[in-house]
């Protein structure tokens, strides 16, 4: 359990006066006096200081100069896309990857074995930042580690882990340190996220930090197949019902709504944003509601699922698609693996490659490893739609398609640069995983001979005699949304230090 030094101060909230006797409105009252802490100045600046912010700002403005590269070239019209619309996409990809740390049960903290939650604690010397406190049961050896489930977001900056409650609390929390109007969403069906203001596009964004996706607000009824009833989207200033923006059936989600009146939970709205906002300057006033006529008028169109709405997309332009990373420029490094000469001489020659480690190794027929080639798209002679995937929440990590892309293929070039030798064999270690009616196919071709790999490890000598071999493995199918994810390369944990893709070569004198 990480230790919480005792100098943090927790944020410190006014005390809350209940307004209303109903329960579920009680609840929206308590979440949005919780918000206050994200106009904390000195945890503003906290966060601040946690963001990377130069190495943000210069990947955003990668991203903005690649769209207007595209619109140059007439690939789309223009749109109202900002360096802010960049920088909220790398900011979900940093804290992501780089800055969260998703939790589904603990390591012991005793042996290290794996453990399965067993209760919530009653002790009250562990509720110290907290009154929930998660105890996951060793199997190895029966002792329990308790996991604190924090709502402070200053204890969060430090924990940093957690899950989709303590993600969007924190994620919330740095878009407002950044300067943004942001806002904690809460699905009363059990999940939470973030939506932030887009000043160029003059509408909120919808932003899950728990699954680095941007604008896709339709995923979690068409995609996820939630069973949706109450959305409310909390910031410092305001609170709103945003339900129907992520809604495709308005008039099911209606019916469904019973835990008080719409008459009601409308004017319970008013009155906790009229109360908020009593000491805001007249002209913050007129800017917050215009910001929500525009807001309800744009809920008021219900969108009809599409394959791509499934998918989370409200714009079918050419342009966010490519601002939200869903389209990148193709891997076309034409990277060729030489096997020289000497290198040979040793007998044969290995070039693998470890997707967790991320690097490839060149090594000898002696064991030396010459060549260590960092990134997996760096040893690789074409790529189109492949991109290396880190799940954080399962700890693994694989090569796959691009996400609605209906296809890719990746492929390797090696040359032997070598007169007084051919290629006598070739071993193929090229592991790979589908899933539901996911397709990969692995070929590999000489100078004169085109074959299918069909076992994960295979010896080939049909080539022999050859100087030049290319391997393809060509990625496709699976089913629904996440069909791309049914096809994965070298599929393995983040932790692994093996090469599920190695290629050994051996030669014999050229006669």
């Amino acid at each position: 359990m990480t230790v919480i030094p005792p100098n943090v101060p927790k944020v410190q909230l006014p005390a809350l006066i209940h307004m209303f006797s109903n329960p579920f409105l009680r609840g929206v009252e308590l979440t949005f006096h919780m918000a206050l802490a994200y106009n904390d100045m000195a945890l503003k600046e906290r966060a601040r200081q946690i963001i990377p912010l130069v190495k943000l700002e210069i990947a955003a403005q990668k991203r903005l100069r690649i769209l207007q590269e595209q619109i140059k070239k007439g690939n789309s019209e223009d749109v109202d896309i900002s360096l802010q619309d960049m920088l909220i996409l790398e900011l979900l990809s940093w804290f992501k990857n780089d800055f969260f740390t998703w939790v589904n049960t603990l390591d012991c903290e005793y042996c290290g074995g794996k453990t399965v939650f067993s209760h919530m604690s009653s002790d009250p010397k562990l509720k110290v930042h907290t009154d929930r406190i998660e105890m996951h049961k060793c199997s190895e050896c029966g002792r329990c580690t308790p996991f604190p489930r924090y709502n402070d977001v200053n204890i969060l900056l430090i924990t940093r882990k957690g899950r989709c409650g303590e993600w969007a609390n924190t994620f919330t929390l740095l878009c407002c340190a950044m300067g943004w109007d942001a806002r904690y969403v809460v699905d009363q069906g059990d999940h939470v996220w973030t939506e932030v203001y887009s000043f160029a596009q003059n509408r909120w964004l919808h932003c899950d930090p728990c699954e680095n996706v941007c604008d896709t607000p339709l995923m979690y009824e068409n995609g996820w197949g939630k069973v949706l009833t109450y959305i409310i989207a909390y910031s410092h200033e305001e609170v709103q019902d945003v339900t129907w923006r992520y809604s495709s059936n308005h008039k099911a989600v209606l019916s469904r709504r019973n835990l008080c009146s719409e008459s009601e939970l409308v004017d319970a709205i008013i009155k906790l944003r009229n109360k908020r906002q009593e000491g805001f300057s007249t002209l913050r006033k007129q800017y917050l509601t215009r910001q929500i006529v525009i807001e309800l008028t744009e809920m008021m169109l219900e969108k009809k699922p599409t394959e791509m709405d499934k998918q989370g997309r409200t714009s079918g332009d050419l342009a966010w698609r490519l601002a939200r990373g869903e389209i990148q420029e193709d891997v076309n490094s034409s990277y060729t693996w030489t096997l020289t000469k000497d290198d040979a001489s040793l007998g044969n020659i290995t070039v693998r490659y470890s997707p967790s480690l991320d690097f490839y190794e060149y090594v000898l027929g002696n064991g030396a490893i010459k060549t260590k080639l960092n990134q997996w798209h760096k040893g690789v002679f074409h790529s189109t739609n492949v991109f290396r995937k880190e799940e954080k929440d399962w700890k693994m990590v694989y090569l796959a398609r691009k996400e609605h892309a209906v296809n890719g293929d990746i492929s390797w070039k090696f040359v032997l640069d070598n007169p007084d030798k051919v290629i006598d064999k070739i071993d193929v270690k090229c592991n790979h995983q589908i899933f539901e009616t996911g397709k990969i196919e692995v070929e590999l071709e000489s100078e004169t001979l085109k074959i299918f790999i069909c076992q994960p490890e295979l010896t080939v000598n049909t080539m022999s005699g050859c100087k030049v071999i290319l391997i393809t493995a060509r990625l496709s199918g699976g089913k629904g949304d996440v069909a791309w994810q049914h096809a994965q390369l070298f599929r393995q944990s983040l932790d692994s230090k093996d090469y599920p893709l190695s290629i050994t070569f051996s030669f014999k004198d050229n006669k």
